[in-house]
C-alpha cells in the first residue's frame, strides 16, 4: 500500500476559466479541499427528517511567491490577483498525483469552476513573500477523473 505525500501534490487552476489550460499553482506550501452541503432538519411525528442541498466546494492554498514563474506551466499571485479584480470565473482541479502502483486521479479527483473570494498577500522580514486565498465552488462539481 502506498500513502500520497504531500509534497507531491500540485493544485491545477486555469485563471481564464475555460478548462483546458491547467497550470500548476506556484510555490505551494499548504492547501485544503473542502467539501459542503447545506441542511435542514425537520422534527416530526414521523421521525427527524433531512434535506440536503447541491454539493459545494471551496478551495483554502498557501504558496510562496515565485519571482520568475514558468510562463504556461505556474501560476501566479499576479495571474490570481488579475482573476479576483476582474471577477473572473477559474476552473480548479485537484487529483491524486501519480504514485507508483495507481493512475492520476484514482484515489481522489475534485474538479469545479469557482470565484476567487480572498486573496491575501504576506510579507515579514523573516520568511519569503508569500499568499494565500479560497476559491469557492459555483455550479457543478465533478468528482470522476
Amino acid at each position: 500500500m502506498a500513502q500520497v505525500q504531500g509534497s507531491l501534490q500540485n493544485i491545477e487552476i486555469d485563471v481564464t476559466g475555460v478548462g483546458d489550460a491547467y497550470d500548476n499553482l506556484v510555490c505551494l506550501r499548504t492547501s485544503s479541499v473542502n467539501s459542503t452541503v447545506d441542511s435542514t432538519t425537520d422534527q416530526t411525528n414521523c421521525g427527524v427528517l433531512t434535506a440536503v442541498g447541491y454539493p459545494q466546494m471551496s478551495l483554502d492554498f498557501d504558496a510562496i511567491c515565485e519571482t520568475a514563474p514558468t510562463v504556461n506551466t505556474q501560476v501566479s499571485y499576479k495571474s490570481l490577483l488579475t482573476a479576483f479584480a476582474n471577477k473572473t470565473l477559474v476552473a480548479v482541479k485537484v487529483q491524486n498525483p501519480t504514485v507508483t502502483g495507481s493512475s492520476e486521479g484514482t484515489a481522489y479527483y475534485h474538479q469545479f469552476n469557482g470565484y476567487i473570494t480572498s486573496l491575501t498577500l504576506n510579507q515579514s522580514t523573516t520568511e519569503f513573500v508569500n499568499f494565500s486565498g479560497t476559491i469557492a465552488s459555483t455550479g457543478f462539481i465533478d468528482v470522476t477523473p
